[in-house]
């Protein structure tokens, strides 16, 4: 059987879209369509906010995905969405590492400043600016390879995208099961993730954050922009608390790799903020 192409692809979304465009289908499709235009500009330009936006937009996905599969279990709806989830996540794994970079190399800023141009920079400056050098480097070396995982899995999230939301078309719109509210499932989901990890540490403190952030998207997901629930701004403060520690431990870690024992005041000054 030969496959679709990408536009006949679109032309089923658009016709799905045109039978169903309210209620978490409505905002499905919303999210699908401010995914696939960051991955597009992605593979033109890995910039730092198309690349956020292109993780981002995989969670929040995700986060409605897994939603609806609780309230809706059908197997056509089950098998189809469980593929898209898997494509991805291995978009989100590819470009995640570059976005941790992005802000890395924006803390490392915040920490020290810019380095003053001309003229002798003291020695934490030029601690710093060899570790952003390093995380420079390290950055384009991860978007190439975003890049080519982005390309290279186009096509099959299009078609994983087009199957799930005809197979969500397929289901009578009675039988859409949208009772409970959004903040209600996410605080389930928030609760289960406390239930596995009731005891909090560096080993698993990340993975709370991240089944945190989960909850969150979910909790927004009835939001196109704010503002939000106090629900959905709860869990964001968590997951923000969270993430600043994880991200001055990161760049902690990544300043011993780059540079070891040669940056004695930059590694100092990290060590304070951690």
């Amino acid at each position: 059987m030969a496959q679709k192409s990408a536009g006949t692809q679109q032309q089923d979304i658009s016709q799905t879209e045109a039978s169903v465009v309210q209620g978490p289908v409505g905002q499905l499709i919303a999210l699908a369509g401010a995914f696939n235009a960051a991955l597009a500009q992605c593979v033109e330009d890995a910039a730092p906010d198309a690349v956020h936006r292109v993780r981002t937009g995989s969670r929040r996905l995700q986060a409605m995905l897994e939603a609806m599969l609780r309230e809706n279990a059908t197997f056509a709806l089950d098998h189809q969405a469980r593929a898209w989830l898997r494509q991805l996540k291995q978009i989100r794994r590819a470009a995640g590492p570059v976005r941790d970079l992005d802000v890395h190399r924006k803390l490392l800023e915040t920490l020290v400043g810019k380095p003053a141009q001309g003229g002798d920079a003291n020695p934490l400056h030029k601690q710093a600016e060899a570790l952003d050098e390093w995380l420079k480097s390290e950055r384009k070396h991860l978007a190439r390879g975003m890049q080519k995982q982005i390309r290279k899995r186009q096509h099959g999230l299009a078609e994983r995208q087009t199957a799930v939301l005809n197979a969500v078309g397929s289901i009578p719109t009675e039988s859409l099961r949208t009772g409970r509210s959004a903040d209600a499932v996410a605080l389930e989901d928030f609760v289960r993730a406390v239930d596995a990890m009731p005891l909090l540490d560096a080993e698993n403190l990340h993975d709370f954050r991240k089944a945190t952030k989960k909850a969150r998207y979910v909790a927004e997901s009835v939001t196109e922009k704010g503002p939000y629930s106090s629900v959905a701004q709860a869990l964001k403060r968590t997951q923000d608390a969270i993430g600043e520690w994880h991200d001055w431990q990161c760049l902690f870690e990544e300043a011993e790799t780059a540079l070891g024992k040669d940056a004695p005041d930059l590694s100092a000054h990290l060590e304070r903020e951690v």
